[in-house]
């Protein structure tokens, strides 16, 4: 540190002049004050004090903006100085940079230098001991130049880089301003000095706001930072003497902000530097001059801006006419769009201080406020790549041992530089062309891996023979699969930048030549209207993007030129496409509060009192105050979130298993506690499953109707009713905290469910066995596994006696598969014998085993991730939406026309407009997001009796419109264990019902060939439960057929083996009974037993034999072959040797058996019209075997598998879905795949499932049903629904449930609805004859929530009635909520229109007209109450609430002060005799409506209103 100087300091240095008005501003306002003379402000008069208070600050503000000194940024660390550069970022800035790197370089104490033009700095690299420094600026100035014009100085001047921290923003400055006016916001309020008019401090915003002005006030202010700076200030001064503090409290707000990002970014500086710039080759960089070959598309916010201003701009003349020019000028500036610009400035800045406090540094800080403008990101493959390389596939070459290949292979491979020839004995490993080989080059087997994408093909010869060839590619970065997830959650389009030909990751939406030039691909994608995001190494391209994030390996110079420097992983970038989401929300958001904010500006201007332009912008303040939280909550909510960690995934199951114990570090007496606490802390974790209240109640408010039930209630608010305000208030709210009270209760049903099912694990630690829960394991792990438990991990094979994995849960396969340590060639999961998977369990022998993956990292923690995809909008959603832009019309008509009538017959402006106010408000819905909150919230409750876990009760509509049931087999049409099918003595097949002597034998024979146990399910092998429970049914003992039999000796299974043998006696003679696979017993044997007779079996015998046991597995089964030999003399120690010449008796053929309610169950749905499609990853004549049992009375099914849907383009695979009954051997991502199909076609999609690799298609469907005995916690997680039986009747009731929910809804709607327009239409015409509203806003509110609501929600609470198909089948949103639900509430509105209307006109002719307003609601909701019971018959509910309604709106009528709250009086006799005659009439309409015409009504509803699919 140099004496005198701080690190980070500055050294200043007089420069000419600029703008002199500031000067003069503030040399006028310090003489004003001493002399006390008043000042004249834009033509008008202010008192001196103020006046002088304004030059004074605003000259303060014009010298720390810099218009009086220049500031030479100048940082410092150990051995280096970062001086700030003048003229290198143009074009000509390599040549300046040369004169400057070489007069700094022939100072003596200079070591070296490096101009990095991008950043404006010179890098000094320095000798000990260093020189002053003022010598070094010194020279900077005299060898550097100034910029070539003044778009170069402006990109200089607003370049901030982090290491300038708070000083050299404009934050200060700003805050002293803003400080400043607070203080004469205060003077003001007390003195009695005379104000700005408000409408200049509004108009000054308007600057700010409007994107052409903006450009304007940049041109002619030296840039848009310093015009924006200038703007600010003068505003906030305004508004200070204007209308008050509020907007300059909320400036204060942005500028900490801006002060903490860049706060942040200095100490984020301050720790990279060193790792950044270790040397003058880290240090330079040419300048990287961009220019965009198009004007930035506009954004949704920059359109409404224009929009909205050029609306107020023509009111204001418009309005002036009529209400003034004062008021106009408030209607005007009303329309000021501050929340847009609020919201985006606060998610910046404070985006910007979480990338920091994340280690990322933020190189150019306007990026951030483009995020939500973006549409594209491009990927770099080469950044998305590390510097290791990595074996990924092997071929070994015919005759070659694939384990001794792999150990070989393996332990020569260089992940450091994967093309270095090297040798180990007699082996060696490198490129084929440079080895010297004798005989085979392996030319098929390179062209395959070539194929397959390998980046290098290296070839394994022993003494000058090939034995293998070999894939190498770069290791993938750690998190891409998290950033393809990100974007596809942003809705980002995807391009990947490369040079192949055929990516091998089909995750891209377009695929571009990197060769070409990633940055005129950039500027390609710009020119078609693109904003793009880069993800890349390459400097000059990411100068060219929209938003450049920097990535870089450590030891390579950083990507200078990126607006984002994000090292060397992905998880920068993440945070980056994920902040793209919720900038688009917070554009979203804020535009809406900004429409709010001016209809609530333009009633408080219009209604009256002194100072309307104040009032309008109060309301435009408190918007912009909103959106101002809305943009700090959303970068907040970014930076809480747990990105989804994705580590590289090498090939466990390839790998020796001393290969992958070095790749991990680690031993086979596992890992230290020390060390395993380590890994765990920077380990990835699965997202736990829950919701909290508060996050439930605010994501059940984000529906259609809140936004506008909300600026209703602030309208209420402003015209003086709050009562109203708090009513509409009120019902929005309970609305919304029913519902999340639902979703958090059925969380944590689901959590206790999932806590039930934790998982342990035995671990070996410091050389010692300790249990712990799957959440404490880390890669490097060793753990022992046993029969019967549950697979922690994903783990790769040490050691493994007799294992027998079942994987049914990941790959959808019912068998158990054998497991062996020996490295495997294998591309499918199902194939790799090597390894464990977490979730699967272990059905029989011991293991060892390394974990390799935990959490997020597991192929189950993938499947989590796809789940955590954006789920389909639902129905009620879009319903509601479609009723939102169909209420808003009519609210707004209907005010517009009760004011028109109310200033024709000569009312005030002010009354008439409280009145449409009042109108607009009531005509609003409010109890439509609680009615059918409720509706399915009672339908949840229905189901959870019958052991149906509902997450969301949204899910409930949506089972209403599925159409489409996807059923995955195993465990959901099956029962999940396996189950003897078929008997087979080798001549004819028996099923275990039906067993005959022969087939009697051979189960026999297989039983004694099987341990004991007192209960099947003590056995540990899946097959022996299988035989000992078929024997069970059959009253099949041991010694069935042998007289006396008991056993002797036991020989158990064992993978090596192939089979259980027991020697047993039978009377005098020993008989060795035998079970197997087939390809091992058929050669021991050597007779066979036919039609209770022996014979010798022969070749062609055994060939048969073969080729049946061969027909029955490819059915889907797996076989076991059962054999018998007697001998008088066999060696009881080794019954192995007695293994031969063996009796063959016949086969076992086990299966997965179906569940005996799959028929029915299916039949049902059909019988619904919904389409079943059974999913496995079975052998298609499993398959189409079990889809036979299903579906026994149909034709016969059809089978497609996975392969033949990868070959078939969307186009062709939509066409041939709709007549597909079975996919088999289907992926996970085939399953995906196909569930956008169907949604492609127009269906609605119920997809049900219990593993992890149903888990994606689960999430993805529009309603996802998993099982909750044996699902997965992924499967949990994705769906919608948990069935906690595991019994398909329960899905059935589930769907009914829905079906039958959507008539009560419509009934239930048409009430409200209809209601609400009858009221309308009723007031409308009221008001038309009268110019007053025959009805206020609080008795239209008492009508909607008291008289509407309760018979409305008994209607939708009911349960079914009854379960009829025929009516099902006209059931669901398009039938019930279309023509039918317009004919209810046409009828409805027109009998309530009629009926109140009667009842008004009668009583106006007898009385008074508050008596007449009285009469005639009580008519109204007479009228209303009257069709609902025709509706609800004798449901007690509905009686219910329908006469309790009649007497709450007596009470209220006839208890005087109740009444007189309400604006209405206590009614005689005639009164009431005019309200219920006209009540009766008008409901004897509506039922003759009802009738009438025939062709509108639900019986005859045989138009299928379904959308045509796009």
């Amino acid at each position: 540190m140099f004496a005198g100087q701080p690190s980070g300091g500055y050294v200043r240095k007089p420069i000419a002049m600029r703008w002199h008005d500031i000067d003069l501003l503030g040399n006028l306002g310090t003489q004003n004050i001493r002399e006390g003379r008043d000042m004249a402000l834009l033509g008008l008069r202010a008192p001196a004090p103020v006046s002088g208070a304004v030059g004074l600050v605003t000259g303060a503000a014009g010298w720390l903006l810099g218009g009086e000194r220049d500031v030479r940024d100048v940082w410092e660390c150990p051995g280096r100085l970062h001086i700030e550069t003048h003229g290198v970022h143009g074009p000509g800035g390599s040549r300046v940079a040369r004169r400057v790197e070489h007069a700094l370089q022939r100072h003596p104490g200079v070591l070296w230098a490096r101009v990095n033009a991008p950043a404006c700095r010179v890098v000094v690299g320095l000798a000990d001991p260093p020189p002053p420094r003022r010598d070094l600026v010194a020279l900077v100035e005299h060898a550097e130049s100034a910029p070539i014009n003044e778009d170069e100085e402006i990109a200089e001047e607003e370049l901030h880089h982090p290491a300038e921290g708070p000083a050299r923003t404009r934050a200060l400055p700003n805050l002293a301003v803003d400080t400043a006016a607070l203080a004469l916001s205060g003077l003001t309020r007390l003195a009695p000095w005379a104000p700005l008019p408000t409408e200049l401090a509004g108009l000054l915003s308007a600057t700010s706001l409007h994107p052409r002005l903006r450009e304007l006030a940049a041109e002619h202010l030296h840039g848009q930072e310093r015009a924006e700076s200038l703007v600010s200030m003068a505003a906030g001064l305004a508004h200070a003497l204007a209308e008050g503090g509020s907007g300059v409290v909320l400036d204060v707000a942005q500028r900490i902000g801006q002060w903490q990002e860049a706060r942040a970014s200095q100490q984020a500086w301050q720790e990279a530097e060193p790792r950044l710039i270790r040397g003058p080759e880290d240090a330079g960089a040419d300048p990287v001059v961009v220019e965009r070959p198009c004007r930035l598309p506009d954004g949704p916010v920059e359109r409404y801006q224009r929009r909205v201003l050029a609306f107020g701009a023509a009111a204001v003349p418009a309005a002036t006419p009529l209400v003034g020019w004062r008021r106009a000028a408030a209607v005007g500036l009303a329309t000021l769009p501050k929340a847009t610009e609020a919201g985006r400035a606060a998610f910046a800045s404070h985006l910007g201080t979480v990338l920091a406090r994340s280690g990322a540094l933020v190189m150019d800080r306007a990026a951030l406020r483009l995020l939500g403008r973006l549409d594209t990101l491009v990927l770099d493959e080469v950044a998305l790549r590390s510097a290791r390389w990595e074996t990924t596939d092997l071929v070994p070459l015919a005759g070659v041992d694939a384990g001794e290949v792999a150990e070989a292979g393996f332990a020569l491979f260089a992940p450091e530089d994967a093309r270095a020839v090297r040798r180990a004995g007699e082996w060696v490993l490198g490129p084929v062309e440079e080895l010297e080989l004798r005989g085979r080059t392996g030319v098929r087997e390179r062209r395959r891996l070539a194929r397959r994408g390998a980046e290098v093909v290296l070839g394994l010869a022993r003494r000058g023979r090939l034995e293998a060839v070999l894939a190498a590619e770069r290791e993938t970065a750690a998190g891409l699969d998290a950033l393809i997830g990100a974007a596809r959650r942003a809705g980002l389009r995807i391009v990947l930048a490369t040079d192949e030909q055929r990516p091998r990751d089909g995750y891209a939406d377009d695929v571009i030549e990197r060769s070409r030039g990633l940055a005129a691909a950039v500027r390609e994608i710009q020119a078609a209207g693109g904003a793009v995001m880069l993800i890349s190494g390459d400097r000059r391209a990411l100068g060219s993007a929209d938003c450049g994030i920097g990535v870089h390996q450590d030891g390579s110079p950083p990507p200078w030129g990126a607006h984002v420097l994000a090292g060397s992983e992905l998880g920068t970038a993440v945070l980056l496409v994920e902040a793209v989401a919720a900038a688009r929300c917070v554009d979203r958001d804020c535009i809406m509060l900004a429409q709010a904010a001016t209809g609530i500006g333009a009633v408080a201007a219009l209604e009256g009192g002194a100072r309307p332009a104040a009032r309008s912008l109060g309301a435009v303040n408190a918007g912009a105050a909103l959106g101002f939280f809305d943009g700090v909550w959303r970068a907040h909510h970014v930076h809480t979130r747990t990105p989804t960690r994705a580590a590289a995934r090498p090939p466990w199951h390839l790998m020796p298993a001393a290969a992958a114990l070095r790749r991990l570090d680690t031993t086979e007496q596992g890992l230290t506690s020390d060390e395993a606490r380590t890994r765990w802390r920077a380990g990835g974790r699965l997202e736990p499953l829950g919701t909290s209240l508060g996050v439930a109640f605010l994501e059940e408010l984000a529906n259609p109707l809140t936004p506008i039930l909300a600026g209703g209630a602030a309208l209420s608010a402003v015209v003086g009713s709050l009562v109203d305000a708090g009513l509409v208030a009120g019902i929005t709210g309970v609305s919304a905290l029913t519902g999340a009270v639902q979703r958090v209760h059925t969380d944590r049903a689901l959590a206790d469910l999932m806590a039930r099912s934790a998982v342990g694990a035995t671990v070996r630690r410091d050389g010692i066995d300790r249990v712990v829960t799957a959440e404490q394991l880390v890669p490097g792990d060793v753990i022992r596994l046993g029969p019967g438990d549950v697979v922690p991990a994903d783990c790769r094979l040490l050691e493994a006696d007799g294992v027998e994995a079942d994987e049914s849960s990941l790959t959808g396969e019912s068998l158990p598969v054998a497991k062996d340590p020996a490295p495997v060639v294998a591309a499918e999961i199902a194939e790799r014998r090597s390894m464990l998977y977490e979730g699967t369990t272990l059905a029989a022998g011991r293991a060892t085993a390394v974990v390799v993956a935990t959490g997020a990292d597991t192929e189950v923690g993938r499947s989590m991730a796809a789940a955590r995809q954006s789920a389909p909008t639902t129905g009620v959603q879009a319903h509601l939406s479609r009723f939102t832009r169909h209420s808003l019309p009519v609210a707004l008509g209907s005010a517009a026309a009760v004011t028109g009538a109310g200033l024709l017959h000569g009312v005030s402006v002010r009354k008439s407009l409280g009145a449409a106010v009042n109108l607009a408000i009531a005509s609003v819905p409010e109890g439509l997001p609680f009615l059918v909150n409720a509706a399915q919230l009672a339908a949840a409750r229905r189901l959870a009796d019958l052991g149906a876990l509902v997450r969301n009760p949204r899910t409930i509509e949506a089972l209403g419109r599925v159409d489409v049931l996807c059923f995955d087999k195993t465990g959901t049409l099956t029962e999940g264990r396996l189950a003897v099918h078929q008997v087979h003595d080798g001549t004819h097949a028996c099923s275990p019902q039906s067993l005959d002597g022969s087939c009697r034998g051979v189960v026999a024979a297989a039983l004694r060939a099987s341990p004991d146990a007192r209960h099947p399910t003590d056995l540990a092998h899946r097959t022996d439960r299988a035989v000992v429970e078929c024997a069970r049914r059959a009253r099949i003992r041991p010694g069935t057929g042998q007289r006396g039999w008991r056993k002797v000796l036991v020989l158990p299974f064992e993978p090596s083996r192939g089979f259980h043998a027991t020697l047993g006696r039978s009377g005098k003679d020993l008989l060795v009974s035998v079970k197997g696979a087939p390809e091992v017993l058929l050669p021991r044997c050597g007779r066979r037993r036919l039609n209770g007779h022996e014979r010798d079996m022969t070749d062609r015998d055994r060939a048969a034999m073969t080729k049946l046991a061969e027909r029955l597995a490819g059915a889907g089964n797996r076989v076991l072959a059962v054999a018998e030999r007697r001998t008088a003399t066999a060696p009881e120690e080794a019954v192995e040797d007695a293994v031969h010449d063996l009796v063959f008796l016949g086969f076992l053929a086990l299966a997965d058996p179906v569940r005996t309610s799959a028929a029915p169950a299916a039949a049902r749905l059909r019988e619904a019209g919904v389409q079943t499609v059974m999913i496995t990853g079975d052998h298609p004549a499993t398959a189409d075997a079990i889809a036979a049992t299903v579906h026994p009375d149909a034709k016969p099914n059809q089978v497609i598998t996975g392969a033949q849907i990868d070959r078939l383009d969307d186009a062709a695979l939509d066409r041939r879905l709709p007549e597909v009954d079975v996919i088999a051997r289907c992926s996970p991502s085939q399953k995906v795949r196909i569930i956008q199909a169907y949604q492609r076609l127009g269906k609605v999609v119920a997809m049900t499932g219990d593993g992890a690799n149903d888990a994606p298609a689960i999430r993805l469907a529009d309603v996802g049903i998993a099982l909750g005995r044996r699902g997965t916690p992924a499967a949990q997680a994705a769906a919608d629904l948990v069935v906690s039986d595991d019994r398909l009747e329960t899905i059935i009731a589930a769907l009914i449930e829905g079906r039958a929910m959507w008539s009560s809804v419509r009934h239930a709607l048409g009430i409200l609805l209809g209601g609400n327009l009858g009221e309308i239409a009723f007031t409308v015409l009221g008001t038309a004859l009268t110019g007053r509203s025959p009805l206020n806003a609080r008795q239209l509110l008492l009508v909607n929530l008291l008289t509407d609501l309760a018979p409305a929600l008994a209607i939708a609470l009911r349960p079914p009635s009854r379960y009829d198909v025929a009516h099902l089948l006209r059931e669901g949103p398009d039938m019930s909520l279309g023509e039918a639900l317009t004919q209810e509430i046409t009828t409805r509105a027109l009998a309530t229109t009629a009926g109140a209307g009667g009842a008004w006109l009668a009583a106006r002719l007898t009385g008074r007209s508050r008596r007449a307003s009285t009469v005639a609601l009580a008519a109204l909701v007479g009228t209303q109450l009257g069709q609902t019971l025709l509706t609800g018959g004798l449901d007690r509910n509905v009686l219910a609430a329908g006469l309790g309604s009649a007497a709450l709106l007596a009470t209220v009528i006839q208890t005087p002060f109740v009444s007189g709250f309400f604006g209405c009086t206590p009614l005689g006799p005639l009164g009431w005799s005019i309200a219920l005659g006209s009540a009766t009439a008008g409901s004897i309409l509506g039922a003759a409506l009802t009738l009438w015409p025939p062709a509108l009504s639900l019986p005859n509803l045989d138009h299928d209103f379904r959308p045509t699919p796009p």
